[in-house]
């Protein structure tokens, strides 16, 4: 099936998607916090080891510096269409001065996305941001635009804060358990030092003393492995599993699964 993006808008920040018949699969690695409004449609994450599906009117929150997989599904002849507004540093520390709004202690656990409470607030915060995409905006009403839409957030989850306003580096933390809940997600390695928590040759170091082989090889192994499974045991389509799994192409991944196992991955069953 081909991807196709129908429209996509932007004011500086805020990005208004419209999609009429395709899926489009976007973010990896989330570098910014954001917001989105689900109009119409359907978004399916993938998140810690769950997909998970969001319709019409869900707000959801997503934190920088995870990792997640988004694919916006039209429903039947209902195109999909949301609003994310993106939070980067610069406006959150300016924020965060102005109106003395402090990070207090860690937020408590969860994933990549989090789930709003439904607010009247924020859905009408939303609908008011349609117009401005067919206008030019001058930087100062899109600053209190933003502004607005962090106080709304603010008196809906005031513990929030402590995710907006942490602006403190990934901490190191357990590099097996991250891997193996996360060799599905097609970045590159940098990131993925950068998420433990590590530089780039303390990842590589620490990852042959765990893992006992170089993190390439052992991301594509882990990879084929799972797509072996899914295909074998759950029943899954190769063209269904193959991006599922970091592949980029279905072509690359039939050619690795058979140098692996030495069989084309339809020829499993």
């Amino acid at each position: 099936m081909d991807e196709k993006l129908l429209s996509t808008s932007k004011i500086s920040g805020i990005v208004y998607s419209h999609i009429e018949t395709q899926r489009v699969i976007a973010e990896q690695f989330i570098g910014e916090h954001g917001m989105c409004y689900i109009i119409s449609g359907n978004l399916k994450v993938f998140d810690s080891g769950e997909n998970k599906v969001f319709g019409p009117g869900s707000l959801l929150f997503f934190r920088k510096n995870f990792l997640a997989k988004f694919t916006k599904q039209p429903i039947e002849d209902i195109s999909f269409r949301s609003i994310t507004v993106i939070f980067n540093s610069t406006t959150l520390q300016e924020f965060s001065k102005q109106y003395d709004v402090k990070y207090e202690h860690p937020y408590r656990s969860g994933g990549a996305v989090l789930v709003v409470e439904q607010n009247i607030m924020l859905v009408n915060f939303y609908n008011t941001l349609i117009p401005y995409f067919n206008a030019t905006l001058p930087d100062q009403l899109i600053n209190l635009k933003m502004q607005e839409v962090l106080m709304l957030l603010m008196q809906v989850n005031p513990d929030l804060r402590n995710v907006l306003f942490d602006f403190s580096q990934p901490g190191k933390i357990d590099l097996e358990a991250f891997m193996l809940q996360n060799f599905r997600f097609n970045i590159d390695l940098k990131k993925f030092a950068y998420l433990t928590g590590r530089s780039l040759a303390a990842f590589k170091r620490d990852f042959e003393k765990i893992f006992h082989t170089s993190p390439n090889r052992w991301l594509q192994q882990r990879r084929l492995e799972e797509a072996h499974y899914l295909i074998s045991e759950k029943n899954r389509r190769p063209s269904d599993v193959y991006h599922e799994l970091g592949f980029e192409t279905i072509s690359h991944f039939s050619y690795s699964f058979k140098k692996f196992f030495g069989k084309n991955p339809s020829g499993i069953h």
